[in-house]
């Protein structure tokens, strides 16, 4: 009876989190995750460049993991990519698993299957875009491809001066317009900026395609029908007289299966102000003249996430404010330290409240040179609440548990010892109710080096 109890108890147990160091010949700008062994847990993908040689020596490191989701140090196969490589998209585009590699420039892209151990081409196909060429640092688009018309072939989702052109293999699927900003700046060189919306797909009752949702920080544009040929637009009021900047996001935050719509307006340097607005959408496609609810910060970056915190399947925000306070300013620049506060405004189901449900601070080395201190969220403790992993120090990067009272825990519920600069992401490796993280120090003197959690 008792060993029966102990062989339960460790079933039951959670396992310690395995920690890998992956490492690549140059350096890493960007990771992507696909299934290329087909083993039922993620690879990791590395596209790399040594953005100082001439010419440049673009790859994608592939890592392929085993059946206990572990990892080498060393990649399993390179794919050198054209130089004029800008970005790298994982699709599926012959129908066969696993996912295709596309390396995208201005002008087209260059197809690559994976055939167990190394790579073939599958050929190229032309068209134009917004997207860069000869990117010195590329980067993987990381929600490039969808299979709009559900026959197992993914479209690839490429920017254009006017919107989105559909493509696949077989050529263009349809062009799809909504808000592109695009300016240019003329000084002692001439820099060209495109900023593109946020997108989100949607299904109408009826219809066998989804439809198309993009948010910029002025419209909300909207594409459903044979072809996306129906369109609507709705336009977002602006509260502050005079914008610097804007950031635009939406999910469906009331779970009606439509996208509700996050807008953040920042202006000012020192005096900063930014204001909030979020717009729950009433049925598909309408929208409130004024914001279902406002949050306003003054004197601090002010940035929401939105995630669903306490488990209740209901998107909560999530407001990280750096104060640029006196306190905050002597810690800086005397200790090195940086505090961060967040905020957590639950979602009820109707709307959010006035006041901060969950408010705490965060103290953090803070970062040097191009480097940023690596924070995430996710549930990596796998109790359906939403845990923090941030960098306490330069060496040591830990993850708080989250807590019904307090939003996380007061100390760290695992540490681990790494470089804890850089960009973190939780992303689901071996498929179970923890998340796992990934951290990449793209542009820093440890940017061939990789760490990967698994939970």
């Amino acid at each position: 009876m008792l060993t029966s109890i102990l062989i339960l108890a460790l079933a039951v147990a959670p396992q310690e989190p395995q920690v890998f160091m992956l490492n690549t010949e140059e350096n890493v700008w960007d990771v992507a995750f696909s299934d290329m062994n087909l083993d039922g847990n993620k690879d990791i993908l590395l596209i790399t460049n040594d953005e100082t040689a001439f010419p440049m020596k673009k790859k994608i490191a592939v890592f392929l993991s085993d059946d206990n989701c572990a990892f080498p140090a060393e990649p399993d196969c390179i794919l050198p990519l054209p130089e004029e490589t800008g970005v790298a998209l994982c699709a599926e585009v012959d129908g066969t698993p696993p996912a295709e590699i596309l390396a995208i420039h201005t002008s087209g892209a260059h197809i690559f299957k994976f055939t167990g151990k190394d790579f073939e081409s599958l050929g190229s196909v032309a068209f134009h875009s917004l997207l860069p060429s000869f990117s010195r640092e590329p980067v993987f688009m990381q929600q490039g491809a969808k299979d709009l018309d559900k026959d197992g072939i993914e479209e690839w989702l490429i920017p254009t001066g006017a919107g989105l052109d559909l493509w696949n293999q077989r050529g263009l699927l349809a062009s799809v317009s909504c808000d592109v900003v695009s300016e240019m700046r003329c000084g002692d060189s001439t820099v060209i900026v495109h900023r593109l919306p946020d997108y989100k797909t949607f299904d109408i009752a009826g219809e066998q395609s989804p439809g198309l949702a993009f948010l910029s920080d002025e419209f909300a544009d909207f594409a459903h029908g044979s072809g996306w040929a129906e369109r609507y637009r709705f336009r977002i009021p602006m509260s502050l007289e005079e914008k610097w900047d804007a950031s635009a996001k939406m999910e469906d935050i009331t779970g009606n299966g439509f996208p509700d719509l996050v807008v953040t307006q920042t202006r000012g340097t020192v005096r900063m102000e930014s204001e909030t607005h979020v717009y729950l959408a009433e049925t598909p496609f309408k929208y409130p003249d004024k914001p279902n609810a406002t949050f306003t910060c003054k004197g601090a970056v002010s940035s929401p996430v939105i995630l669903d915190v306490n488990n209740d399947k209901k998107l909560d925000l999530v407001f990280i404010r750096i104060s640029f306070g006196v306190g905050n300013i002597i810690n800086f620049f005397v200790r090195g330290k940086l505090a961060i506060d967040a905020e957590v405004y639950l979602f009820d189901g109707k709307n959010y409240k006035n006041k901060a449900d969950y408010s705490t601070t965060m103290t953090m080395d803070a970062p040097e040179g191009r480097q940023r201190v690596a924070y995430t969220f996710g549930d990596f403790n796998g109790d359906g609440l939403l845990d923090v992993a941030y960098g306490k120090s330069d060496d040591k990067f830990s993850v708080y548990t989250g807590d019904t009272k307090r939003f996380v825990s007061s100390r760290p519920w695992k540490t681990f010892d790494m470089p804890s600069f850089g960009s973190a992401a939780p992303y689901d490796l071996n498929g179970n109710d923890a998340r796992d993280i990934v951290l990449i120090r793209p542009g820093g003197n440890l940017a061939k080096r990789v760490d990967v959690i698994v939970f």
